[in-house]
């Protein structure tokens, strides 16, 4: 199959790259040429590129509202930035009349506690238990068989002398 650049239909734009394949462009232009007078049932050449301008036009929405979300995006940015800088002017003048009233400590208080860093957050350690986590370890055959051969000893020893 060749591929045959397709004239890009009336919703096609330049700014916006087309989203119909190169394999699908091919697709229509054989149906347009090579197969024009043969009929599928719902397959035409009229059926592909309507369906084609579909995809674009739908493509072109989707570029207009990522546009919109990139605007809103900046705009949100920026009145978060200008919020963050009304913020701080508030925790000046705030500063300025707690100085002038003394008497008022809690509002002292509270702004010292805005104006410092938060404390870094400690990750959280693991309870010291003494018990190790996880699967316990593997003893070999000889610690095993030792072990046992030391467990019948020990009720042999400790059984009352008649």
């Amino acid at each position: 199959m060749s591929v045959v650049a397709s004239e890009p239909g009336p919703v096609a734009s330049s700014t916006v790259e087309d989203p119909v394949s190169v394999e699908v462009r091919s697709v229509i232009e054989l149906f347009a040429n090579q197969l024009a007078k043969v009929s599928f049932p719902d397959i035409d050449a009229a059926a592909l590129r309507r369906q084609a301008d579909e995809l674009r036009t739908e493509a072109k929405a989707v570029a207009r509202a990522r546009e919109a979300l990139d605007a809103a995006l900046a705009s949100c940015a920026r009145r978060a930035a200008m919020l963050g800088e009304t913020a701080a002017r508030a925790v000046a003048y705030a500063k300025i009349y707690s100085e002038a009233h003394p008497e008022r400590h809690e509002l002292a208080g509270a702004l010292t506690a805005l104006t410092q860093p938060p404390a870094a957050a400690a990750p959280a350690a693991a309870p010291a238990t003494g018990k190790r986590r996880g699967r316990p370890p593997k003893r070999s055959a000889e610690l095993f068989e030792a072990s046992e051969a030391g467990e019948q000893d020990e009720p042999a020893s400790e059984s009352p002398a008649s």
